[in-house]
């Protein structure tokens, strides 16, 4: 009996023993296996992969949008670039060495009555987006905190000359007394350079290419004329609003420029400016710009999308439906 006990104590000792070694010996291990084991147990990693976001789809513009007195304060309009891009598309069409004139108008006519950006079209009515700013320059307004009176302007740059350069087909051809607004402009490269004229003088120059996107109209009959520009207080009487209220819509006020483009559609101009030792920017500016009949503007809130004003004051206005008086309706037959 004492000798069973004796060998289970033995025993037990020497699996202590064991159990304890476990760790000294894993201790002992050289250091590069032990690296080599814990890479080999760590998982792989995982690229990143990037998701490519969608862009929205293109909402069409309808005058029905308009009817109610309000717009959807997130409607964004016709990106103006991308439908210069999808035009010149469509237009650039070359008239081919043995092609007579009949064949190539009624290819370039096929080509234009395709669809672009989703499901627009030529014949669509396109309404773009524009922030309304501080001030008269462009689409405007102004505040008076004394008399919570709200005035709106409408700046359109007038008698301009777009001189054709830049035309994809190389068609070269002039318009004058045009009507334009600027959208939106795109940088297209910036640097400086050290300039230096006939006398020695230097002088470092900015120099910088931009691409001017906007819309161009031959008239806009509902803004009252000047020689070098279309300027209009749009509201007879101003509107008034409180000043705790203006302080929140102005700062997001919008207006929708809506126009129907006309053939050639789209007009291109070149312009460079060279740098002199008193003006020494070095700007290389090109636009392409929209053309077509401008149908009216219209300046709503970007919070709520209440309309505020509209040019003409009719524009966009539902028809008011008439009654017809007992003796004007037509006998029962």
């Amino acid at each position: 009996m004492k000798k069973w006990f004796v060998l289970a104590l033995v025993t037990s000792l020497a699996g202590a023993a064991l159990a304890q070694s476990a760790p000294t010996a894993e201790k002992k291990l050289p250091v590069k296996q032990k690296q080599k084991m814990e890479q080999t147990a760590k998982p792989a990693p995982v690229a990143a992969v990037q998701v490519k976001r969608k862009k929205p789809p293109v909402v069409k513009f309808s005058m029905a949008m308009l009817e109610s007195g309000r717009i959807d304060p997130g409607y964004t309009g016709i990106p103006v670039a991308e439908v210069v891009g999808a035009l010149e598309k469509m237009t650039v069409v070359k008239k081919g060495e043995f092609e007579s004139t009949v064949d190539y108008n009624a290819r370039r006519s096929a080509a234009l009555a395709g669809k672009f950006l989703g499901d627009s079209s030529i014949e669509d009515i396109l309404a773009f987006v524009v922030p309304v700013s501080k001030g008269r320059l462009g689409l405007g307004y102004e505040f008076n905190a004394d008399t919570g009176n709200l005035a709106l302007s409408a700046l359109f740059s007038g008698e301009e000359s777009m001189n054709g350069l830049g035309l994809p087909n190389y068609d070269r051809g002039e318009s004058k007394g045009l009507y334009t607004f600027k959208l939106s402009t795109k940088i297209l490269s910036q640097s400086t350079y050290k300039g230096r004229n006939a006398y020695g003088a230097t002088v470092k120059v900015l120099k910088s290419s931009s691409l001017d996107f906007g819309v161009a109209a031959d008239r806009l009959p509902f803004l009252s004329s000047g020689r070098f520009s279309h300027v209009n207080p749009i509201v007879a009487s101003p509107i008034k609003l409180e000043n705790s209220r203006a302080a929140q819509e102005l700062p997001a006020l919008k207006a929708l420029i809506v126009m129907k483009l006309a053939d050639p559609y789209v007009l291109y101009h070149f312009l460079h400016i060279k740098p002199e030792l008193d003006n020494p920017y070095d700007f290389a500016i090109q636009k392409k710009f929209l053309t077509g009949n401008v149908l009216g503007i219209v300046f709503y809130s970007g919070l709520t999308g209440e309309i505020f004003a509209r040019l003409p004051d009719a524009f966009g206005k539902p028809e008011p439906k008439i009654e017809m008086k007992s003796e004007d309706k037509p006998a029962s037959q």
